[in-house]
């Protein structure tokens, strides 16, 4: 009898605690997309590093590439997308229909990495779109790092290994 005095009010509180806060798990993991231009929200990138805040989830988010350094538009060709809001399950990573980077991978836990394979780029001036799907809060905190695509300036050693090869071409010629 005093068992069951303790056990209908435990039950009851039981019961009661599991309806005053449910469990809401996500239907399926979280997925960022890249792919082309379509918008619900816009952004503009400026440096090779940047935070952008209050980006929606659940639809297309366009970027437009508008970063210079020592004044040149770059054209990117790796980029990592780094999720800094918290979110639950395991992130997938794509690249969709028009996207200018044409693979995608997880880098980490919290973020994607798309990068080029064959010859796509992100110009200067080029928008293209990222969609964080499924998973994630209404709106997150992102930071995005880029890689810009050397044009035209040799390294040291490789000028070094050129100019030390026509020396002993030369070398060899006059020698003849």
């Amino acid at each position: 009898m005093k068992i069951m005095r303790l056990l209908l009010p435990t039950l009851v509180l039981l019961v009661a605690a599991t309806t005053a806060f449910p469990t809401s798990l996500p239907t399926s993991d979280p997925k960022v997309r890249m792919g082309g231009g379509g918008s619900c929200q816009s952004f503009i990138e400026v440096s090779l590093i940047q935070t952008f805040f209050g980006v929606k989830t659940g639809c297309v988010v366009d970027f437009t590439n508008d970063i210079t350094v020592n004044g040149e538009p770059v054209t990117l060709d790796l980029q990592v997308v780094n999720i800094n809001t918290p979110f639950t399950g395991g992130l997938s990573c794509e690249a969709g229909a028009g996207s200018p980077l044409n693979s995608a991978s997880t880098s980490s836990p919290t973020s994607c990495t798309f990068q080029q394979v064959v010859p796509d780029q992100i110009t200067h001036g080029l928008t293209y779109s990222l969609s964080f799907l499924d998973g994630f809060p209404n709106t997150i905190v992102m930071t995005q790092a880029q890689t810009v695509t050397n044009t035209m300036t040799p390294e040291p050693i490789s000028v070094l290994l050129w100019g030390t090869g026509l020396l002993g071409i030369l070398l060899y010629l006059r020698r003849a």
